[in-house]
């Protein structure tokens, strides 16, 4: 239980950091203050609280005039900047300045492997990302600012919070947890009594041969008694009968006096129970 909220704890620190742990010192015309969040946060300062996910710091830097935000170099290549969400979002804030962006395919040239129309990671908590920044990209090569502005008021995307087990049970409900928890060693003892579905079967196993047992001598003794009476009838009328227990008989007998049927005797089957994440600006100069 301590653990648990200790984790919890340093989950919410860790969050807080990559929230305050990214500047930007780019400043974006009034003219595009559709592209900030409804944190009235602009698209250059959502751009580096992302890419400080995986660097736990980030700074966007204003660009100068003829320079563009680049794609990241190999060595810098992460998932926090290998993805059409943060290309878009640093497109849109190069554009706010009045200078220029970089085609997708250039931005993606050294990167292992991109997430298309998605972030890969977990939002950091409290951070609103626009939903422009989803658009497709791909298709184009190329940002497009005028189908971002048209889509301003898409919703937009959040992190999903961690539930509190503790903050969110009421107290008396807690305390009817804990009084079950405690009462539930007793019912087990009471129901250890009855029988397990395992023994069960093997009870009904046994009980089906006994029974299957009864009826087999039951049926033998109807058998030995029908040959008894049926002997005694023939000795009052004169007949001469074979035993039962003969294995040879005389051609002529046979001939004579045929056999009876042989009445199949019953068999009991027994079948045994089985059981069973640096700082610093991405640019470069045109």
């Amino acid at each position: 239980m301590f653990a648990g909220s200790l984790l919890f704890v340093v989950w919410l620190l860790a969050q807080d950091f990559f929230v305050f742990a990214q500047t930007s010192n780019a400043t974006c015309a009034v003219s595009h203050n559709w592209a900030f969040n409804s944190q009235k946060q602009s698209p250059c300062v959502v751009a580096a609280t992302l890419l400080a996910v995986c660097t736990g710091s980030y700074e966007v830097d204003a660009l100068p005039l003829q320079f563009h935000y680049d794609g990241p170099d190999t060595q810098d290549a992460n998932q926090c900047q290998c993805n059409t969400v943060v290309y878009s979002l640093l497109a849109e804030c190069g554009l706010c300045q009045s200078r220029t962006i970089t085609m997708w395919s250039l931005w993606e040239t050294n990167c292992a492997s991109v997430s298309i129309n998605s972030f890969p990671l977990p939002l950091p908590a409290g951070l609103h990302v626009p939903g422009w920044a989803y658009l497709d990209v791909k298709t184009a090569d190329m940002f497009n600012e005028t189908l971002a502005l048209a889509n301003a008021n898409v919703t937009e995307s959040t992190a999903i919070p961690l539930p509190s087990k503790t903050s969110s049970v009421p107290k008396s409900t807690s305390s009817a947890s804990v009084s079950s928890a405690a009462a539930q060693p007793s019912l087990a003892s009471d129901t250890s009594d009855s029988p397990s579905p395992v023994n069960q079967k093997r009870n009904n196993a046994i009980g089906g041969g006994i029974v299957g047992g009864v009826a087999a001598l039951g049926l033998v003794c109807s058998l030995v008694f029908w040959i008894y009476r049926r002997r005694r009838i023939a000795q009052t009328n004169g007949e001469v009968l074979n035993s039962p227990a003969m294995s040879q008989h005389r051609t002529d007998t046979l001939a004579s006096h045929p056999s009876q049927p042989t009445l199949p005797m019953p068999s009991i089957t027994v079948s045994s129970l089985n059981l069973q994440p640096g700082s610093g600006s991405i640019r470069s100069a045109v």
